[in-house]
């Protein structure tokens, strides 16, 4: 009987995902062009998303150097107040574009109009970054380029949600994810190599993002929409329904976990630049080329991770026990991280991070797919759960100095347990999201 019910089970999904395949043909034609300029596009959208939190580090850390030195209090202090603020800024900014996407009836269609103007606005920005030579300056430009920045990708990150079918879904994120792993060493390489032209160091990864995105703006299958096939309301309308997605249990269960998860990450990449140089003795001018090595030595781990594990959640139909796996894996790397004292087991903390991490990134977004409640408000609420990363985000170099900076200083062991408890809290809420198995 229980092998009869798997069989039974097994036909619904494998029904409901070509009943879902056919729609997608039908409105967003051939997935396989989809998916491909999808990809070309993650190369540089990747180098841009996870490189400019270490571009920061690296344009602070300089100034931090110069003849007006500070102290490392006041370097965190200042790196954490503008990466926080740059992240509170996306909790309002995303779903606000994201819903402004929604009903947008271009001739260009909904999503490629939004995408090339935020990411051409964050370029600007960006380099405005590396021309001041101040706090302010620098916090304004790069608040506001972050900002465009996210926005510009959390639309790019509705279109593999629209535009293709479910039983490639998770596939394709680990696709993504793979290339992000390798477009992150590479991002790492870059902000290094870079790192004595401010200009160029800040606003060369947006550039990437955009000149990679130009296949998908120009051949993607993007549908003009109608005023009818489109969200009731107008702009000043936007906000009243940012939050009707929480009505779906579901829906508020994963945001819930993203907001979790977003932190954990978050903790690890916005300050291991600070551990290598403050607990690892590693000098200003090599933490560019360290930074590097560890994404390069877990960019093989990372590809592995991305694919398999993408292949593996769409051939059994599931998406929930990868990502307890994932925050078990991410959990465990932050302890072993905060306990190094030598390079060899700080690299082995970050390979088991780069598991944890590539599980989590690639069926992470097919579960936030598959809990969506409504698919004319897939920009607002995909865009939503890019916001549950920005908190995350935001909260964790908020709280940062007041856990490094306990006791004697530099306890990054503190602060990198705190955000391994909250992984391990998101993982165990993965049981009570109902509708996805």
């Amino acid at each position: 009987m229980a092998e009869s019910s798997t069989v039974s089970e097994n036909a619904v999904i494998h029904q409901a995902q070509e009943e879902d395949y056919r729609r997608v043909v039908a409105e967003y034609g051939d997935p396989k062009r989809t998916i491909a300029l999808v990809l070309i596009a993650a190369v540089g959208m990747y180098i841009m998303c996870m490189s400019l939190g270490t571009a920061l580090s690296l344009r602070i850390a300089a100034l931090a150097s110069g003849p007006n030195a500070l102290d490392d209090a006041t370097r965190n202090t200042i790196y954490s107040s503008i990466t926080a603020t740059g992240a509170l800024l996306n909790i309002v900014a995303q779903p606000f574009i994201g819903a402004l996407s929604d009903r947008t009836t271009s001739r260009w269609g909904r999503r490629k109009p939004w995408i090339a103007g935020c990411l051409i606005v964050s370029a600007i920005m960006m380099a405005g970054v590396g021309l001041f030579s101040n706090a302010i300056g620098i916090g304004i430009c790069y608040c506001l380029g972050l900002m465009m920045m996210q926005c510009g990708f959390s639309i790019y990150s509705v279109i593999p949600a629209e535009g293709v079918p479910d039983k490639y879904r998770a596939r394709v994120m680990g696709f993504m994810g793979m290339f992000g792993a390798l477009a992150t060493s590479f991002g790492s390489y870059l902000a290094g190599a870079l790192v004595r032209w401010p200009v160029a160091l800040m606003a060369t990864p947006v550039l990437l993002g955009l000149i990679t995105s130009i296949p998908l703006l120009i051949l993607y299958k993007d549908p003009r929409k109608t005023k009818a096939e489109v969200p009731e309301g107008k702009a000043s309308d936007v906000f009243r329904g940012l939050f009707s997605g929480f009505k779906t249990r579901d829906y508020m269960l994963v945001w819930i976990t993203r907001v979790l998860s977003g932190f954990t990450i978050a903790a690890m990449f916005s300050y291991f630049t600070y551990y290598l140089i403050d607990k690892l003795d590693t000098p200003l001018t090599s933490v560019g080329a360290a930074a590097g090595t560890l994404t390069l030595m877990s960019a093989p781990v990372s590809v592995i991770f991305f694919t398999v594990s993408g292949w593996i959640s769409d051939k059994i139909g599931r998406r929930k026990p990868l990502v307890v796996v994932a925050g078990i894996c991410m959990a465990a790397a932050l302890v072993l991280a905060g306990t190094s004292h030598g390079f060899v087991q700080f690299a082995i903390a970050w390979e088991l991070f780069a598991v944890g991490q590539a599980m989590y990134l690639t069926v992470d977004l097919a579960l936030c797919v598959a809990v969506l409640p409504n698919k004319k408000d897939t920009g607002k609420d995909m865009s939503m759960f890019s916001v549950a990363l920005s908190i995350g985000q935001a909260a964790a170099p908020a709280f940062a100095p007041f856990f490094i900076n306990m006791g004697a200083g530099q306890n990054y062991l503190l602060y990198w347990c705190v955000a391994a408890v909250l992984a391990l809290v998101a993982a165990g809420m993965m049981p009570l999201v109902k509708g996805v198995k």
